[in-house]
């Protein structure tokens, strides 16, 4: 930790958009885990994140220099309903850690306490929530989603009520930035375009210096169109991977593109548009198949937000149109990788728009079907793709067609296994294994919560005696 160099570059913004806060310590404080891949973002040694000197930091009862402990102030569309104030009401922002290249992570503690924007709750994290956070975090991040990602989990002895008596825990996440597309909609939902300048400029500053080469009168479109154009892109990446998110308002997403805060996320077995994993949403906005528009209705929200800032006041209509024109390109370029093909061609929309209507009439589990299909027409491998299927003749006409398209290719079958394996994975988060970890962790028991870990740093690597867990969900006992 003393190798780190540490700062809080939110102190160059007007009192408004935060205030300072003290964690609240657990009480007898120990690491549940520390994760090396994300400590070597940050150029730390692992055996520097184990110490006592990192844990009474994360803890927040031993701060280093350079913290500044603070919750910032935010709103957002919930649901499609404005809501504001918001705010960090159980994240703080310790301050950023800036690498040697130039590279920075925002260090945050989820659960560490009350602040100002709590409002009438306590702050506090439970261990099965903040599991669930850091599991799905590094799920994403694994499958090469862009993510927040979990840096440590800190438990103790601090229990807190909700359904039930839990076990308090703290998530230190980092991310490049937590700027919501609410912090944004705060200020100027109230009027205050200054503030809106304000935190365009810190936002460019801080993310995207290369825009600091625009003409100042064209940065903030210039802002705006790249927090689109990263927003389509991280939504291509959630549809190829069969991953709803379950909550995505405003105050919800990143303006740098990062998926932010896992609640009822899930990832698809079986292939269904109207997967839905968040039992709250009884309008089912937040559905597998909705995600794509609710996102560009969430980037219409932000360019309204940042309006005072355009010529005219005016949103443009080629924003929109940005929007759906990234996000279709990147979900086409993510699929033809699923599917082994180099080659672009025309008809390759409808060939991924008839292999997405193929699994769904016939049941068929998402992530196993691309890491079989890898062996298509292998002796005896057929017969594996069609026991996915309760239409084998549909998949029939499917796999027809494909066949016809690998004509088109000039790799190697061989080849096209190999690329199709490094990006379909052998293992994702599935419900029913998640599930399990957090009741086990909750028991005391956290050896599925870590072999959970192992799998998805690593989820297109086959793993030997862990086939269990590239499967759906059955009746059988989970292995100990």
């Amino acid at each position: 930790m003393k190798t780190l160099s540490w700062n809080n570059p939110w102190l160059q913004l007007p009192d408004c958009f935060h205030q300072s806060v003290q964690p609240v310590p657990l009480d007898n404080p120990y690491f549940a885990h520390c994760n090396p891949y994300a400590a070597q973002l940050l150029g730390l040694p692992v055996e520097q994140l184990t110490t006592e000197t990192a844990l009474r930091c994360f803890n927040g009862n031993g701060l280093l220099p350079g913290t500044s402990p603070i919750a910032s102030v935010y709103a957002g569309h919930q649901f499609g309903i404005f809501t504001s104030p918001l705010g960090d009401g159980r994240a703080i922002l310790l301050g950023e850690v800036q690498r040697e290249n130039g590279i920075r992570y925002e260090i945050q503690l989820k659960g560490a306490g009350i602040t100002p924007y709590s409002r009438t709750l306590d702050g506090r994290c439970p261990l099965g929530s903040a599991i669930r956070e850091y599991l799905g975090s590094e799920a994403l991040a694994g499958l090469g989603i862009p993510s927040t990602r979990s840096l440590c989990l800190l438990a103790g002895g601090t229990e807190i009520r909700r359904e039930h008596i839990s076990t308090a825990a703290i998530l230190v996440r980092m991310a490049r930035s937590h700027i919501r597309f609410g912090h944004f909609e705060y200020f100027h939902h109230r009027g205050d375009f200054d503030n809106v300048k304000i935190l365009a400029g810190f936002v460019i500053e801080q993310l995207f210096p290369e825009l600091l080469n625009e003409p100042a009168a064209q940065r903030p479109m210039r802002l705006l169109e790249t927090i689109v154009e990263r927003s389509a892109r991280l939504l291509a990446g959630w549809q190829s991977a069969g991953f709803t998110h379950g909550v995505i308002n405003t105050d919800n997403m990143t303006v740098y593109g990062d998926t932010l805060d896992f609640g009822p996320f899930g990832f698809m077995e079986a292939y269904d548009p109207e997967f839905l994993p968040n039992p709250g949403d009884d309008l089912n906005r937040y559905q597998f198949d909705q995600q794509p528009e609710i996102g560009r209705w969430n980037c219409l929200a932000l360019a309204e937000a940042m309006s005072s800032l355009l010529p005219g006041r005016t949103i443009p209509a080629k924003l929109l149109r940005l929007y759906r024109q990234n996000y279709s390109r990147h979900f086409l370029l993510r699929m033809r990788q699923k599917l082994g093909l180099a080659a672009e061609h025309p008809d390759d929309a409808g060939l991924v728009d008839g292999l997405l209507e193929t699994l769904r009439n016939g049941g068929i589990d998402y992530s196993v079907f691309f890491r079989r299909l890898a062996e298509f027409d292998e002796p005896g491998k057929n017969r594996e793709l069609f026991a996915l299927t309760k239409e084998p003749a549909v998949l029939t006409g499917w796999l027809n067609s494909y066949r016809d398209r690998l004509i088109l290719e000039k790799t190697s079958g061989q080849e096209r296994r190999n690329l199709m394996n490094q990006v379909n994975p052998c293992y994702v988060l599935r419900g029913h294994l998640l599930n399990k970890a957090i009741n086990c962790a909750e028991q005391g028991d956290l050896r599925e919560f870590h072999r959970l870990f192992t799998l998805v740093q690593k989820p297109f690597e086959e793993q030997q005696d862990m086939a269990f867990y590239s499967l759906p969900q059955t009746e059988e006992l989970l292995p100990v």
